[in-house]
């Protein structure tokens, strides 16, 4: 089979028309295209198969690629590149994705220079999110390094690059003695012959982050071999500029894979790491002379992901259930009319166009008193607010329905800003949002849920109090096999997170609001709930 015919303007399946080459790799090439079915940009993956290769090995390539389809696909988050189809033709397969347009990690330390630590923390936030989820569906990427970590508008991070990714009881796909990954990021088991884990994603997470902020990997020789060798041999040299993430390089990169923390406690470091920069920015910019404040435009927050689960280590065995996370505080802005969220949105999930995506802003000045402090999360389900099937007299509601197949009743002004991903994101008037989002890998208990992701969640919101975690009874759940409330304060904005789910797909409804429209606009959440049709 050629693969030499391949040009721009081929038509891929009757649907996907390839129209500029954007990348090309040993294994692969990757084309922009457009899917003229549903009218929305898509990158297309191309297997390319050297000549005279032998069929044996040519059999491993396709086995790959459809792996690498079959990995992403199932993780379902909007940290991790979407796969929307795979398409077999000229007797190889090609994988149809969402096209984030931005750069690689990789060529930003190249064509920018170094990342300052908190926005390296932030990145690696959303790195350790999209880890956190294939270790916990038993995945093991294998090939975590700055060219595969996509960084679109916004700072938003996407996961890409599932090739060699390894599923809990498959074959390896590699001869026996033969080192898969990129040998540089490789974990010091890796380089001397042991098997890929979560410890050793960990440690090549480690190895980008330091990359990002020194502009190096921390044992580059000229040849293979001597950098196997010195990652094994050597100490890793400190980092000159990692301010606040130096203690977490420490951790990741600790030789002993049983001393390095596992991915919900990386997470957690990271997004303290991100906080404590972040401190240090508001502080040195109050230190600013006002002239220069009022002059200066503040920096858009960076894009931070939803948190992952903070739950007990799996250790990439784990098979526990998560509804899909929302939410970042980094990301979410309460100015008026402002919906946009999240930093795993801005970058064309599921078609969207990231370039024409609005970065955030800053952030509204919080309420004197965002909180009266946090309950137990124990309130009893009598306490839940009782629904009602219709909106406060004179408010007008108008039926949205999702090209995923779910469709709800919402005030006529709720306008849809964009989807990102998984979610779909609408701004209120006077301010403040509302999120759908979905997966199709719900948990068993909505409440149980929230409670264990609660811990690495909200440290992305500054300023977080907790008000409840409740479950939802009657109506609530006459149509659901559990649904819960989760309910916080941040920065003087307060939330609702909704979750419910049935035995196909979970849901959540995310209402952020300030505190001047709190009150009318948690009230819509119940006709908005009552209207809710999941996706056939």
């Amino acid at each position: 089979m050629s693969t030499e015919q391949t040009a721009p303007g081929h038509l891929l399946a009757g649907r996907y028309r390839l129209t500029e080459l954007i990348g090309a790799g040993g294994m692969g090439r990757v084309w922009r295209g457009t899917d003229e079915l549903l009218d929305r940009p898509v990158a297309v993956k191309e297997l390319t198969i050297p000549p005279h290769l032998p069929d044996t090995e040519v059999e491993v390539l396709r086995t790959r690629m459809l792996r690498e389809a079959r990995s992403a696909a199932r993780l379902g988050h909007p940290s991790i590149i979407t796969v929307f189809d795979v398409v077999d033709s000229d007797e190889r397969p090609w994988i149809v994705m969402e096209l984030v347009r931005g750069r690689s990690l990789g060529t930003v330390i190249k064509e920018d220079g170094v990342l300052d630590p908190g926005r390296a923390a932030a990145i690696g936030v959303q790195t350790a999110t999209a880890l956190s989820i294939a270790h916990d569906r038993g995945i093991v990427h294998r090939d975590i390094k700055p060219g595969n970590v996509l960084i679109a508008p916004g700072d938003r991070a996407v996961l890409t690059d599932f090739g060699i990714a390894r599923l809990e009881g498959t074959s390896g796909l590699t001869r026996t003695g033969l080192l898969v990954g990129s040998p540089g990021y490789l974990s010091p088991e890796q380089a001397q012959g042991g098997p890929a884990t979560p410890a050793s994603d960990i440690w090549s997470l480690g190895v980008t982050l330091y990359q990002a902020v020194e502009g190096r990997v921390p044992f580059a020789r000229e040849a293979a071999v001597g950098t196997l060798t010195a990652i094994v041999t050597e100490e890793v040299p400190p980092p000159q500029n990692a301010g606040v993430l130096a203690p977490v390089l420490t951790a990741l990169l600790d030789k002993d894979p049983e001393r390095r923390p596992d991915i919900a406690g990386v997470h957690r470091m990271l997004a303290e790491a991100a906080e404590k920069a972040k401190k240090k920015g508001r502080k040195a910019q109050a230190a600013a002379p006002a002239a220069s404040a009022a002059t200066t435009p503040a920096s858009p927050p960076p894009y931070l992901p939803p948190g992952a689960g903070d739950g007990p280590s799996t250790g990439g065995d784990g098979r526990g259930r998560r509804l899909l996370l929302l939410g970042s505080a980094a990301a979410v802005v309460a100015a008026a009319a402002v919906g946009l969220a999240f930093w795993l949105g801005n970058g064309g999930l599921d078609g969207a166009d990231p370039a024409s995506q609005t970065p955030p802003q800053a952030a509204a000045t919080p309420s004197e008193d965002a909180s009266d402090g946090g309950s137990d999360g124990d309130a009893e389900p009598s306490s839940s607010p009782s629904p009602s099937d219709s909106p406060s007299p004179g408010t007008e509601m108008a039926t949205y329905e999702d090209e995923t197949g779910f469709s709800v009743d919402l005030p006529e002004g709720w306008e849809l800003r964009e989807r990102q991903g998984t979610s779909v994101f609408f701004d209120i008037p006077g301010g403040g949002y509302l999120q759908i989002d979905q997966t199709d890998d719900p948990g068993d208990d909505a409440k149980a849920d929230w409670e264990q992701q609660e811990g690495a969640i909200s440290g992305n919101f500054s300023g977080y109090e907790k008000q409840s975690i409740e479950v939802l009874e009657e109506p609530f759940v006459d149509r659901y096999v559990s649904a819960a409330d989760w309910e916080f304060t941040f920065d003087g904005r307060h939330a609702v997170n909704r979750a419910f789910h049935t035995e196909e797909k979970g849901y959540a409804l995310f209402l952020v609001s300030p505190p001047e429209t709190w009150e009318e606009n948690r009230e819509l959440l119940d006709p908005i709930t009552a209207s809710f049709e999941p996706a056939a």
